[in-house]
């Protein structure tokens, strides 16, 4: 319980920390509302502007209702009093609830991401506990080549070339669209769930974790593989299998599940280019698009999510690490 406690206050106070830090850097920017407006608009409009959207207040006090609005308890719509959402301001070009906004979108990058990251972490442990298994080969080398070239590769650059490989120069034996978001309009049956479209943005997306799984897997399973209680547990004549599932496995996750957690996070943010190319309505193509736009608390909103999606997602991590070794504890 005080491990839990203790996780969660750190996770608090880097949390605070974050939020801190994103108004102060979205503070800085010169006059959105003259930006917005026009050089050439009517200082009684862009006024208003600033009025309505509490520009025209101190710096200090807007940080102060910027975090208050944070707080997931305090004064309701109507009234009353509990538990609430959080409220992240309105779009300065659609007037629309940024957390409406945000909430319409980030389904689709978490589908995005979970998938992404599923394929990597199978795939990625499966490949390295392989090699690690069957020691120095050529075919293991040129495994690791490989990674040392995924992890190194832009994620803009492979979303471009896996579009044009798969969804064009081979659509005819992929029939993989090259952009498409999860959700397509027939005009006949109306709205339709499309998972074909998750495919290419997903496979672009899980390329560079996956390098960086089976290195961590195969060098994390060497080094379990050498330590004296698996020299034991062959001695009392336990399986091959049930070594590999009972000790390997289970003592060289620490390290996967580090750059997983690492990557499933960092993931939300770094699917704006691969949204974007992919045509993906997610989080990252409305951040994109609010960016292009100078629609300055989409952004934000955006920042804080994948901030706290982040901080929630390392303590699990934590607590998962005390799960899986108990020294930790």
């Amino acid at each position: 319980m005080t491990f839990l406690l203790k996780r969660l206050l750190q996770g608090l106070g880097v949390l605070i920390g974050t939020l801190t830090l994103v108004f102060t850097i979205f503070a800085w920017v010169p006059d959105p509302a003259r930006e917005l407006a026009g050089q050439n608009e009517r200082e009684e409009v862009v006024q208003a502007f600033r009025v309505k959207h509490g520009l025209d207040k101190p710096a200090f006090q807007r940080y102060a209702t910027f975090m208050c609005n944070l707080v997931p308890i305090g004064s309701r719509d109507d009234g009353s009093w509990g538990l609430r959402s959080p409220n992240l301001g309105r779009s300065f070009i659609t007037d629309r609830p940024v957390s409406r906004a945000i909430g319409d979108a980030l389904p689709a990058t978490l589908l995005l991401a979970f998938v992404a990251i599923f394929f990597a972490a199978i795939m990625g442990i499966s490949i390295g506990l392989g090699i690690a298994i069957n020691g120095t080969t050529k075919f293991g080398d040129i495994i690791l080549s490989i990674c040392a070239l995924g992890m190194s590769a832009p994620s803009f650059v492979v979303a471009i070339l896996v579009a044009w490989l798969f969804g064009y120069v081979l659509h005819s034996y992929t029939g993989l669209p090259m952009t498409g978001g999860m959700v397509v309009v027939d005009p006949f049956d109306g709205p339709k769930l499309a998972l074909a479209h998750i495919i290419l943005p997903a496979l672009t997306l899980g390329i560079r974790p996956l390098a960086v799984i089976i290195q961590l897997s195969r060098n994390s399973a060497m080094d379990v593989l050498s330590q004296p209680y698996i020299r034991t547990a062959k001695a009392k004549g336990l399986s091959k299998s049930r070594i590999l599932l009972k000790h390997v496995l289970r003592n060289s996750l620490n390290p996967v599940i580090t750059a997983t957690s690492g990557w499933f996070a960092s993931m939300l943010a770094g699917a704006v280019f691969v949204e974007f190319v992919f045509g993906w309505k997610g989080m990252g193509l409305l951040m994109f698009k609010s960016l292009e736009s100078g629609d300055l608390p989409v952004v934000m909103g955006c920042t804080i999510v994948v901030a706290t999606i982040f901080v929630l997602v390392n303590i699990v991590v934590d607590i998962l690490y005390g799960v899986l070794d108990p020294r930790v504890r």
